[in-house]
Parts: structure tokens; C-alpha cells; sequence
């Protein structure tokens, strides 16, 4: 076993045959022995495979493991990454993505509680993506714990390089797998594999999960980006300006459609009860800050503020109080969120709510206008007071005899 450092990833060729499985575990070294004896039992070429794990640096339990080195041996070459507690599971995975050096044909993103259930998954996983040359593929396994989804994402190393990540890298849980999904619907290469992937001990609850309405709005609402990923992989599977790109396109319009959908369908309430339903945080859990939860639900409401900003100056003003009605299902509240929304419902002819939303902003965030009028002026006055004297002292004298 050894530890890797991240490094640049996308610079070498791509090596046929390769797969890395990237995995990220906390505190279960019981169930992560079960995965590497699926492995060991299931794996057919292993000398054309690899695990990179991801290892939190405050995991005494991990940590003392590795130690002592008590895991069975996986019968594939092992790769520890040791770092920081991420805010999401899919920060992991791109991390060990880069200190793969990114050149796999196949990457094969999991957990430390999903064992690799059927002889040969490497064969057939590689059988599948040697029939698509270029390498743009989504693949997943059966979950017999979930719905027809990629809940665990087989990527190809050309689909990853094309987009420069494996994940959007906003998600603290959740959607980081159904986002991938709906991006390999669009282009058209998206592929259930007839293999399983199978929870270990069934499905447990999910992790840093809270805020459930929010993450769900969020995504529906960025569904533009996905389609811009899966227009990115199209014009790099039929080549830029090509008939064929200009009909992939076209589908790829009518199954976004279909995608958009959920945004009409969207319900808070049924939103909270799958938090209730599937989150292990304790209600006091969820209410107390937690700086890597803070962080990336700041990084959403910017991006909905942005994409708001955005659709406001073109004159989209109902479009961009979807956005800003979305940052109020958050933890956050922002000013120029509350200030924005007063414009678009200025613009909107609702100009009661409009004044009756900048009084209450104002009264949450007092402008002080008359004292800062006064500070202006008084600033203004220093200032040119000050170069006045500046320019006294530094005018030029005559050179003596003139």
C-alpha cells in the first residue's frame, strides 16, 4: 500500500484497460474489508486495476488501521490519500481522480460499503467502453436499493478530461450522481451495466444531509449547466459544425425538456420528509454551524444570485425571482438577494411588495445614507485638502541665480 500526492491529471495518454476505482471511507474498516474481498473474489485482470481511497486526517479509526495494516489484501495495487475533511463526497473522488494522474480508460466512482457482486464486473465494465473508442461513456451498475439511476457513476477518462471533473462540485450529498446522469442522457451515452453493485448491510442513511428543499431546488434550477456539459461531450463525440452534432443537439433539447419537468413538480414538504426519511444527522446536528456545510451552500446561493444578476439585466425578471425565491429555502440570507428581488418585482408591476421588501431589507441592514452623504463629503474635503498641501510642498523651487 501507498500514499499519493496529488498530481496534475489530463497531461498523459489515456491507458487502455486501466480502471481505477476511486473510493472515500470514514470509520468502517469492517465493511471496506468486505469490499476488498468482493475484489479479490470478482476482479478478473487485476493487474489492470487499482483503488485509490481517500482517508479524512482526523479519522483515528482509519488512520490506526492503516497503521497496523490489518485490511485484506485486495489482490489490486492500493493507493491511500490522506487529507482534509471535505465538504462533499464528490470533492473526494476528484481529488483522487487528480493524484491518479487522471490517464485510465475507466473510472469506477464508489463507497466503503458497496461490494463488487458480480464475477468479471472489470471484464464487462471494459467490453462496454471498447465499444465506444472515444471514450465519452456513463456507465453504472444494478443497485437493487434504488431506482434505474447511476448511483454509482462509471466515468470515462475522456468523458472527465472533456469537462475537466468528475462532479460539479457544489453537492454536499446527494445529486452529484443524478446530475452525471441527466448529463449522459442528453448526449446519449448513458448505459446500465448488467452488473451489481450491492450495499453492504442494505441502505444505510446519508451523511451531512439537511437543507433537503434547497439542494433540490438548486438543482433543478441549474439545469442549464448540465446541459452545457452534455452539448461540450456531443461536440467533442461528432466534431464541431457537423450534421450529425446539429441532430445530437436536437435530442438533446427534447430530453432536457423532460428533465425540466421536475422544476414544476417540485414539493418542499415531500422535500422534508426525504430528509427525515434518510438523513443521519440529528435535528440538533442540523441546526448547529458547521463551517464544511456553510461553505458549500454559500458557493450554491452565489451561483443562484449570479444566474439572477444574470437573467435580471437581460430583462428576464420572472426568471430571476425563480432564482431568488430559491436562496430562501437556504440557511443564508443576502442582502443583494433582497435588494435584486425588490427590482424584480418593481419591474414586475408588484411595486407594494417591492417597497414593502426594501423596508424590511433596509431595516435588516441599515444603509445609514444621511451619515454616509456626510463621510463622502467630509472624505472629499481631506482628500483634496490633503493633495493641496502635496502639491505645496512638492512644487518645484528655482535653481539658485535665476
Amino acid at each position: 500500500m501507498t500514499n499519493s500526492q496529488p498530481a496534475p491529471a489530463g497531461g498523459s495518454t489515456i491507458r487502455p484497460g486501466q480502471i481505477s476505482i476511486l473510493i472515500a471511507t470514514r470509520g468502517r474498516p469492517e465493511t471496506l474489508a468486505q469490499v476488498f474481498e468482493s475484489l479479490r473474489a470478482n476482479t478478473t485482470r487485476k493487474d489492470q486495476a487499482a483503488l485509490w481511497l481517500y482517508v479524512d486526517d482526523d479519522d483515528e479509526v482509519m488512520r490506526k488501521v492503516l497503521a497496523e495494516g490489518t485490511l485484506p489484501d485486495p489482490g489490486v495495487p492500493v493507493h491511500w490519500h490522506i487529507g482534509p475533511r471535505p465538504g462533499g463526497l464528490g470533492e473526494t473522488h476528484h481529488v483522487l481522480w487528480t493524484a491518479s494522474g487522471g490517464n485510465s480508460q475507466i473510472y469506477v466512482t464508489s463507497v466503503d460499503d458497496a461490494r463488487f457482486a458480480t464475477p468479471g464486473w472489470d471484464d464487462i465494465v471494459r467490453a462496454t467502453f471498447d465499444q465506444h473508442p472515444d471514450g465519452i461513456l456513463l456507465a453504472f451498475s444494478h443497485d437493487p436499493m434504488t431506482a434505474d439511476q447511476a448511483t454509482y457513476p462509471i466515468l470515462g477518462g475522456p468523458w472527465i478530461r472533456t469537462l475537466g471533473k468528475l462532479y460539479p462540485g457544489y453537492f454536499p450529498y446527494w445529486f452529484d450522481d443524478k446530475w452525471v446522469d441527466q448529463v449522459g442522457r442528453m448526449a446519449g451515452r448513458c448505459v446500465k451495466l448488467p452488473i451489481t453493485l450491492a450495499p453492504i448491510g442494505g441502505k444505510g442513511r446519508t451523511k451531512r444531509m439537511r437543507n433537503m428543499p434547497f439542494w433540490t431546488r438548486f438543482f433543478q434550477l441549474t439545469l442549464s449547466e448540465r446541459k452545457e456539459s452534455a452539448r461540450q461531450l456531443l461536440t467533442k463525440i461528432h466534431g464541431p459544425g457537423t450534421p450529425a452534432l446539429t441532430a445530437a443537439l436536437a435530442q438533446m433539447e427534447q430530453q432536457a425538456q423532460a428533465f425540466a419537468q421536475e422544476k414544476e413538480q417540485f414539493s418542499d414538504a415531500y422535500c422534508v420528509f426525504q430528509e427525515e426519511r434518510h438523513t443521519e444527522m440529528s435535528p440538533e446536528d442540523r441546526n448547529r454551524f458547521d463551517p464544511k456545510s456553510f461553505r458549500p451552500e454559500a458557493s450554491a446561493v452565489s451561483r443562484l444570485i449570479t444566474m439572477a444578476q444574470t437573467a435580471f439585466t437581460v430583462g428576464r425578471f420572472a426568471e430571476a425571482m425563480e432564482f431568488l425565491d430559491a436562496t430562501q429555502y437556504s440557511d443564508l440570507r443576502v442582502r443583494y438577494a433582497q435588494l435584486l428581488k425588490s427590482d424584480c418585482l418593481a419591474a414586475l408591476g408588484r411595486n407594494a411588495e417591492a417597497a414593502r421588501l426594501r423596508q424590511e431589507t433596509l431595516a435588516i441592514w441599515p444603509q445609514m445614507n444621511p451619515l454616509r452623504r456626510a463621510f463622502r463629503f467630509l472624505g472629499m474635503v481631506v482628500n483634496d485638502g490633503k493633495r493641496l498641501l502635496v502639491g505645496i510642498k512638492e512644487k518645484p523651487k528655482s535653481p539658485p541665480g535665476k
